[in-house]
């Protein structure tokens, strides 16, 4: 009874996500709760597709961990996706032992990178949405996770997955336009700048920038920077 009780209340909470940011703040804390350091909810790759960045939904990955990614291009090939395209069921990984396989380069290059991040082990979770359409929640840190809690997370990432898909499906139905200046200090600000920054890069005062950035959070339908950067990443209005 214990059990269901809890499945019933992250059922609760998950019907009650209204926007991608407060996904973002759940993860967060569920990672943190169960001592691990990174998340990341994704769709999974069609063929055309080879960059990490554009498959991302939500994750607290550090950006230059992305561009590295990316730039190394190692999804290509990657072990991890090809496991999750063929089959459904979630299961721990070791960064090491699963590209065990990959040519020594890559191998190297992928195992220094997780392991830099304290991201060397974890679990992915492989899920879908109403459509059909594919992807999958992964929580990186230091240990696996026991047949128990594979077991709630995967009802976890049902969930969110699903509510994600829902809440994009909203957005999508609702375009916005944003001016260039605006789009600069969002992408700048998500970079790491602060307004007397942007300022100076921008040759703008600093009040300027803060009404132009006031307004894309308007636009986002946002209360924070925080929100507005995760929010425009999400709908690929920016990318860092």
């Amino acid at each position: 009874m214990k059990l269901e009780a809890e499945f019933n209340r992250i059922e609760e909470v998950a019907a009650g996500f209204n926007t991608h940011y407060e996904v973002f703040k759940y993860m967060k804390g569920l990672t943190q709760d169960l001592g691990m350091n990174a998340f990341l909810l994704m769709t999974l790759p069609t063929v055309d597709i080879v960059e990490i960045g554009v498959t991302k939904i939500i994750t607290n990955w550090p950006a230059e961990m992305v561009d590295f990614y990316d730039a190394h291009n190692l999804m290509i090939d990657s072990p991890v996706i090809r496991r999750m395209l063929r089959s459904t069921s979630p299961f721990n990984y070791d960064v090491e032992a699963i590209n065990t396989n990959r040519g020594e380069g890559k191998k190297s290059t992928v195992i220094e990178l997780f392991n830099r991040y304290g991201m060397e082990k974890g679990a992915y979770f492989p899920v879908h949405d109403a459509a059909g359409g594919r992807g999958a929640m992964s929580i990186s840190g230091s240990r696996n996770f026991s047949m128990t809690e594979m077991a709630k997370l995967l009802f976890i990432a049902t969930l969110i997955y699903d509510r994600l898909s829902q809440l994009t499906l909203n957005e999508k139905h609702r375009p916005i336009e944003f001016t260039r200046i605006e789009l600069d200090c969002l992408r700048l600000t998500a970079g790491g700048k602060k307004s007397n920054e942007i300022a100076k890069l921008l040759d703008l005062s600093e009040n300027a920038v803060n009404n132009h950035i006031g307004g894309a959070i308007k636009k986002l339908g946002c209360t924070t920077r925080t929100q507005a950067v995760v929010s425009a990443l999400r709908l690929n209005v920016i990318r860092v």
